[in-house]
């Protein structure tokens, strides 16, 4: 894996673990959930905006910003948000844009997120 320290605010993922006691075992299930449904995301997201379902892509939209923000996924949270305002604006070509730019985004911040991880499970 190569590291992408732009991808993930490791302070926030260590702020969820004291969050959860340190319970090491809680913030790993979360981390491993995370990157299991991001493809899952990912096609929810597009099949919303192929059937122009705006309600369907701002319900995906709100799960990837939430998740991600709990895990420091700043990038992503970022487009999640700014896809927020597009599904707001009805603006289904720059939400098509945005759904692109997050799978590139997105698979690079699950590298990221497992990377610390398991940097962070070595230390305990």
């Amino acid at each position: 894996m190569t590291s992408d320290p732009g991808t993930v605010d490791a302070g926030e993922l260590r702020r969820l673990l004291r969050e959860l006691s340190g319970d090491l075992r809680s913030r790993r299930r979360f981390v491993h959930t995370y990157v299991e449904m991001w493809p899952t995301r990912l096609s929810r997201l597009e099949a919303a905006l192929t059937a122009g379902d705006l309600d369907e892509a701002k319900v995906v939209l709100l799960s990837i910003r939430s998740s991600s923000i709990m895990l420091g996924v700043i990038g992503v949270s970022a487009l999640a948000s700014a896809g927020l305002r597009a599904v707001e604006q009805a603006d289904l070509e720059r939400v098509a844009d945005i759904r692109s730019a997050l799978a590139d985004l997105g698979a690079r911040s699950c590298e990221r997120l497992l990377e610390l991880d398991a940097a962070d499970t070595s230390e305990a």
